[in-house]
């Protein structure tokens, strides 16, 4: 499968907000010991954490999807091994089915043998793929001593606490998934070439597209004076003003009906062009547009390079300072 990571950085949680860092000489595979497939359901509660728990990991592996949400900045000292692994590993959870019920400990029953395994394929291929990624970056030998371990080979080690993860799961439902087994498939899937991302497919809303720049100028201010953050971009001789960048069509149809609820003609397209910087806002220092950006304001990646240049700022500066505040 094509590895796909969502950035959820935790800027909530109490480890975020202490800012430690590691020098990463290991990963800790972990799964989160409660019937729940969604990523997302632990994102919400530990941003910040319920019940004060102070516990946060790296990244969920979401087991309906196999997506990985990164909830941490990778070297960032995390508190997921509840020993010294957090000084030294980067802490994965992978979610667990929906169709299991734990009776005591880590033994539990399951209703939905074959919809469990499913799930646990995706968790378990995913993390393959995740760990790989993460072993080329810090420049890690999968099958080297101590290097990718579980929480429970952790405890054992003297350097986690007492949990048995993941291997409770694989084999309470006779998977077949090893450590040994899973440390050569991290080793196997770095040799392979990478495969190619899956292009993203982002809807804006356009609210018109001219050849005079004067005239786009125009109605990007209209637009800017409406409430809207709107910026331009230049595709085929044609000056366009646009709306948000969104993943989900839904939010673009929800975005259109308040512009023309204004008063304004508009559609959703997926398609874009070439940032235009503009002067019609008042620019924010460098250090306020990094700290909206650490809040999602800006979202990730093409969308908020996209974003930032079309407000007029320097991408590149901007997030050398957010690198910056988040150490």
């Amino acid at each position: 499968m094509a590895l796909k990571i969502i950035e959820k950085i935790l800027t909530k949680n109490p480890c975020y907000i202490a800012g430690r860092k590691i020098t990463v000489k290991g990963l800790m595979l972990h799964s989160v010991g409660c019937p729940q497939p969604s990523a997302m359901v632990f994102v919400n509660n530990w941003n910040p954490p319920a019940n004060g728990r102070e516990v946060c990991v790296h990244g969920f592996i979401d087991a309906n999807t196999g997506e990985v949400y990164q909830t941490l900045p990778w070297d960032h000292r995390g508190w997921h091994g509840g020993g010294s692994s957090n000084n030294t590993h980067i802490g994965v959870e992978m979610c667990e089915p929906a169709c299991i019920k734990y009776t005591g400990g880590s033994t539990f029953t399951c209703s939905d043998t074959a919809t469990a395994k499913a799930a646990v394929k995706r968790t378990y291929e995913a993390a393959v793929e995740l760990f790989a990624f993460l072993c080329k970056q810090y420049k890690l030998d999968p099958l080297a001593d101590g290097v990718i371990i579980s929480h429970k080979e952790g405890h054992k080690r003297g350097i986690a606490s007492n949990h048995g993860d993941p291997e409770h799961l694989w084999i309470q439902l006779k998977t077949g998934y090893t450590m040994d087994g899973f440390r050569k498939d991290v080793k196997a899937a770095m040799a392979e070439p990478e495969k190619p991302a899956t292009p993203k497919v982002l809807y804006r809303v356009q609210v018109g597209a001219y050849r005079v720049k004067s005239n786009a100028d125009a109605q990007l201010k209209k637009v800017k004076a409406a409430g809207f953050d709107t910026y331009m971009v230049q595709v085929g001789g044609l000056y366009k003003i646009q709306v948000g960048a969104y993943a989900v069509k839904a939010n673009a149809e929800a975005m259109l009906k308040k512009i023309t609820a204004k008063g304004f003609s508009a559609y959703i397209t997926t398609a874009t062009g070439a940032a235009v910087a503009t002067t019609t806002t008042a620019k924010k220092s460098i250090d306020e547009i990094a700290k909206e950006v650490i809040n999602g304001k800006w979202g990730n990646g093409a969308e908020r390079k996209q974003r930032l240049t079309a407000a007029g700022y320097n991408y590149s500066t901007v997030q050398k300072r957010v690198n910056e505040l988040c150490k």
